[in-house]
Formats: C-alpha cells, structure tokens, sequence
C-alpha cells in the first residue's frame, strides 16, 4: 500500500481545530461514517479529548454552539462522538479506498496530523492536493509501506480516571519528552495528591497502556 501523513497548520477557520489551540486541548478522532445531506456534508466522529478538566468541559460547550456542530454525545467528559458539517470539497479525505491506519490527532496547538493509506498513489496525491489548496497543508511523506496494523480507539485499554489523569498529565507536560521538562513532584502538586500517589497512579496506568502500544506497534 501507500501511505501519506499530511499536517495542518492551525488555522481560525477551521472550527474544531482552533476551539483546540484556544482551550488548550488535544482531540484524538476516527472516522466512522459520512455522507451528503441536501448539500451539506456531515463526518460523524468518535473523539477523545485530552486537557485539563475545565478545558475540556469549555471546549465542547464552545463546539455545541459552532453552526457546524449537527450533534454531540459525551459519553464521558473525555469521549463522545460527533456529528460535524464539512466543507464540501473535502470530501475526498473520506474516500471509501482510502483507510486511516491510526486516528486523526489535533494537538493543543491546533495543528492538525493524520495518517492516510489506500492501494491508489493518486488517491493519496489527490488528497494532499485539496488539503493544501483549502488548508495549507503539507505533505510529511508520501511512500510505499506495508500497513503492519490498525489502531482502533476502541481497543485501548480502560483506565481510571486518577490512572487517565496522571497520564494526561506527564504527556501535556513534558514528561515523556526529551530532555524531560518536569518531573514526579511539580506533576503531583498539580493533581493535588503525594509524590508516592501519583506515582502509583502513573505506573498502574503505564502497565495497562504499554502492551496495547507495543502490540500495535508489532
């Protein structure tokens, strides 16, 4: 197969993107259906949000009141699914020959990445093509590979929401970066809990997570 990764700049015009950047907040989507509607085109999305508390409740109640928000169900305060009015010619991302090996990601600075694949080159070119020319997006790379696996949001695994939250945590904050840019104890003044607590909390969430990622990494 081929397989593209086309980044996004963040841009005011692209409502969910830029909702992200404002209330500092990452969403992480999959695709699960599209279609027309008298014109309009909608996407219906499962998302996961990951933010501050506050900065996720903010962030959906200011997309409920965007016109292109057709409907929102949280199952929780981090995952729901989305229905979302698109603009028309871009459309061809959804193509039905094209596949979306791992899930949409906008960071907290509103720049959006995905990864796309699909049997036709042209398909992929056509589609780097109109995300430049609606969105100034660039193409990443554009090559042949074999597509080892597929990771569906669904598959992760279930954490609590002390184990989520200590996660969220280390990752918005530079835990896991190169050089590290914080550590154990600022991490857990900011969760309000011990050093010893968070750090349970931190590690029982990376015994779970770390066989899903090594196993779809295979």
């Amino acid at each position: 197969m081929w397989a593209a990764k086309i980044i996004i700049p963040a841009r005011e015009d692209i409502f969910i993107s830029s909702r992200a950047k404002r209330h500092k907040v990452a969403v992480m989507g999959y695709p699960l259906s599209n279609f027309f509607k008298k014109r309009r085109f909608f996407v219906l999305v499962a998302a996961h949000i990951q933010g501050e508390e506050k900065a996720k409740t903010d962030f959906v109640a200011d997309l409920k009141k965007d016109w292109r928000t057709e409907k929102i169900d949280m199952v929780s305060k981090d995952f729901g699914f989305w229905l979302m009015e698109q603009d028309p010619p871009i459309s061809i991302i959804y193509d039905p020959m094209i596949i979306y090996p791992t899930p949409l990601v906008i960071s907290n600075e509103g720049i959006h990445h995905f990864e796309i694949a699909s049997w036709e080159r042209e398909k992929l070119v056509a589609v780097a093509q109109a995300v430049k020319k609606h969105y100034g997006g660039t193409l990443a790379y554009l090559k042949k590979q074999k597509i080892k696996n597929i990771a569906i949001m669904t598959a992760m695994p279930r954490l609590t929401d002390k184990q989520h939250r200590a996660i969220e945590l280390a990752i918005s904050h530079g835990y896991y970066g190169y050089p590290r840019k914080t550590e154990i104890a600022p991490l857990a003044k900011l969760m309000n809990v011990s050093y010893s607590t968070y750090q349970f909390h931190l590690r029982n969430a990376e015994k779970k997570l770390m066989p899903y990622v090594y196993s779809t990494s295979l």
